[in-house]
């Protein structure tokens, strides 16, 4: 209760750029993590972007299109996903692997811890993708988790985060399946150089659980 609660089966990966959680609520207050670690802040002021702006896996908690409804055209590859953010912006189902919009539609990507539920075997698509519908000097917006490789030990990776947006705080948890190599944002910023992106700017926290800040422009 009073977080964003988002679970993985990681039997459902295989065929899906996007799997996106199953509990969605929204806090009244503030409230420690359910294990009393401290939550990772992220502050996301108000910033300046033209026309449509493409938010990549803005279902369930819907952080983006609750900044600017009036632009996000948010997809998801989960319809239940989609009815369960807040209904003030334009959602779509779509794969972010695979999507349906001509070249250089967008002058703003988002993507707000979405890239980590993303099958990394599908990380190259996504970013080629994401490439191909922005137009040239748009800029993608990522904020993410670093996620740990697997380990022998059962179980995923677990992260609690305070949202600090211009009009509203809100909390999520979530809980992450590991894969075979760690998550971490020079992982993310080798895709983007190898899909054709330059890195405009990078900014990582480390405490109390690691998150990064990435933005991308195409030349």
């Amino acid at each position: 209760m009073g977080i964003f609660t988002v679970l993985r089966d990681p039997t459902a990966l295989r065929g899906a750029s996007l799997l996106l959680a199953t509990l969605c609520a929204i806090p009244a207050v503030a409230q420690p993590a359910p294990d009393g670690r401290n939550r990772q802040e992220i502050v996301i002021p108000d910033f300046a972007a033209r026309g449509w702006i493409l938010d990549l896996g803005g279902g369930c908690r819907g952080t983006i299109g609750r900044m600017k409804p009036d632009q996000v055209v948010a997809i998801d590859i989960s319809p239940r996903e989609l009815k369960e953010a807040p209904t003030n912006f334009l959602k779509i189902i779509m794969d972010a692997s695979d999507l349906k919009f001509l070249d250089g539609t967008f002058n703003t990507e988002t993507a707000f811890f979405s890239l980590m539920y993303m099958p990394p075997d599908l990380h190259g698509k996504i970013f080629s993708e994401a490439y191909r519908v922005l137009q040239p000097g748009g800029r993608w917006l990522i904020w993410d988790a670093v996620v740990p490789a697997a380990s022998p030990l059962p179980g995923g990776h677990d992260i609690y985060l305070r949202t600090k947006l211009p009009s509203e705080t809100i909390e999520y948890g979530y809980s992450i399946a590991r894969h075979g190599r760690t998550l971490d944002a020079q992982y993310y910023v080798n895709l983007a150089k190898g899909a054709g992106f330059k890195v405009a700017s990078l900014e990582e926290q480390t405490s109390p659980r690691r998150t990064f800040y990435l933005e991308l422009r195409k030349p």
